[in-house]
This record gives structure tokens, sequence and C-alpha cells, in this order.
């Protein structure tokens, strides 16, 4: 068991360095636009829309690790008011709302994949991008959520704040 949790941990992180990568091509494909747009009038095609599903990207893939090192925002007022066991009883209820939304959203996130591969829809530009394929972070970064509120409910743990890994 102890294997598994650590692999789901590492993929997890995996999912963050992915979210990292591409923040970082979003910038170098920005950075390129803005050279070829102001300096040689020559705009590209695909920079815009590609640096878009970078970003969309980024944010479904990330968002396990923000769960996991308690980096996404939280308002602490409730928290921070009541004794150390009903702060337990609040992590697993927060945690586990979170795990029955994760669901949901991964489940139709794949069927919207689905639909959009069956159907053969492909972005409006010029790439002609089967939309599919950038969509297909929606259910790969929902699988990440539900194993990262998985985990938070295993551990259980009260967190302080402040404590980011």
């Amino acid at each position: 068991m102890k294997k598994i949790y650590i692999f789901f941990d590492h993929l997890i992180k995996w999912g963050a360095y992915t979210a990292g990568v591409l923040i970082l091509i979003t910038t170098v494909m920005t950075f390129y636009e803005v050279i070829s747009r102001s300096f040689f009038n020559k705009p590209t095609s695909w920079a815009t829309e590609l640096s878009i599903y970078a970003i969309i990207g980024s944010c479904f893939l990330g968002s396990a690790f923000a769960v996991r090192t308690y980096s996404h925002i939280t308002v602490d007022l409730l928290i921070n008011n009541v004794n150390d066991r009903m702060k337990t009883v609040l992590a697993y209820i927060s945690n586990t709302l979170g795990l029955v939304f994760s669901i949901i959203f991964t489940l139709y996130g794949f069927l919207h994949v689905m639909k959009t591969y069956s159907l053969g829809v492909t972005s409006s530009s010029l790439l002609r991008v089967p939309m599919y394929l950038p969509e297909l972070v929606l259910p790969v970064g929902g699988a990440l959520l539900c194993i990262a509120f998985i985990m938070q409910i295993i551990d259980g743990g009260i967190h302080k704040g402040g404590e980011h890994i």
C-alpha cells in the first residue's frame, strides 16, 4: 500500500512538473509572438492558440499538486476559530466534497472528450487542431485531483497554514 501511495504522490508531482513546463513553453511562445509581430511585422498563426491550450493544461495538471501542498486559496476564518477535533472533522468534510466534485468533473470531462473525438471536432483556426487533444487535460487533471483528495482523506491531518512543500 505504501508503494502505491508513493507512486500516486510522484504522479501528482509529475503533473505539476508538466504544468511548469507548459508555463515555460507559453512564455517562449508569447515572447516569440511579440518579437515576430513587433519587429518583423509577421504575426504567427499558431502562438496564441497553442498558448491558450498550454495555460489551460497547466491549470488542470497543476491543481492536484496545489491540493496536496495546501497551495490553493483558502478561507480559514472558521477553521481558525474551532478546536482541533472540529478542524479534523471539517478537513474530512471538505476533502470528501472535493473528491465528489473531482469525480463528477472527471466523469463529465471524459464524456466530453469522447464526444468531441467521435464528432471529429477541430479548432476553427488555421491549425485545425483536433479538439479532443487539448481537452484531454480535463479528465487527466480531474483524475489527478481525485487521487490528491483521496490522499488527503488518507492523511486526515489538520492543515495549519503556510506549510508549503
